[in-house]
């Protein structure tokens, strides 16, 4: 028995330190799980984020040609050769279902600048379509740019990327080309840009 307490305090040792690494262990595993978790959310957000965003470029490319057909607007004969409304329901469809991933997985913040943007886009979608609009189609076009814009400085914020501070980076470049332009005068530079 006196054998069994001289040996108690090191038996004793031997269940703490057991019960201390098993501790730390747990510990360090949740925390692994935990970071490796977020990494697939991130991911997922910035895959969701980019459908999203080509969702919507697609539908404004079918209502710049769309209006451009209607004779709004600059001549665009550098998209596809013609456009029409079908085209453009498919297109919204396509946008409306990538938004349910932004509604997701999304940050409050970005959903707002998501929203914004393509209610943006409702407005040219009304002019494409030959429906009265609250803003005339080159202020529609600005709008859709700051509103684009704001999205992806959101998004770049969000997911840990540096900001451009330069004035102008985010904003859409077929924009400033097209307002510049009378009514269907085509230039080469819109022909190069490639930003529609």
């Amino acid at each position: 028995m006196q054998n069994v307490l001289a040996q108690l305090p090191a038996l004793i040792g031997v269940l703490l330190g057991a019960i201390g690494t098993y501790g730390v262990t747990a510990l360090t595993e949740r925390t692994r799980w935990k970071r490796q978790l977020a990494t697939r959310w991130d991911e997922r957000r910035v895959i969701a984020y980019m459908e999203y965003a080509h969702a919507v470029k697609k539908t404004i490319s079918i209502c710049m040609k769309l209006a451009s057909q209607r004779g709004v607007g600059a001549e665009l004969n550098f998209l596809a050769p013609e456009y029409s409304k079908s085209d453009l329901a498919a297109a919204e469809e396509e946008r409306t279902i990538s938004w349910e991933a932004v509604l997701l997985f999304g940050s409050d913040e970005a959903i707002v600048a998501g929203r914004k943007w393509h209610e943006a886009v409702f407005r040219l979608e009304l002019i494409a379509d030959g429906q009265e609009a609250d803003l005339t189609w080159d202020l529609a076009v600005q709008a859709t740019s700051r509103a684009r814009g704001e999205f992806y400085r959101v998004v770049k914020r969000e997911i840990g990327m540096r900001e451009a501070g330069a004035p102008g980076t985010y904003e859409w470049q077929l924009s400033t080309f097209a307002s510049k332009l009378p009514a269907h005068e085509t230039r080469p530079e819109l022909k190069r840009s490639g930003d529609a």
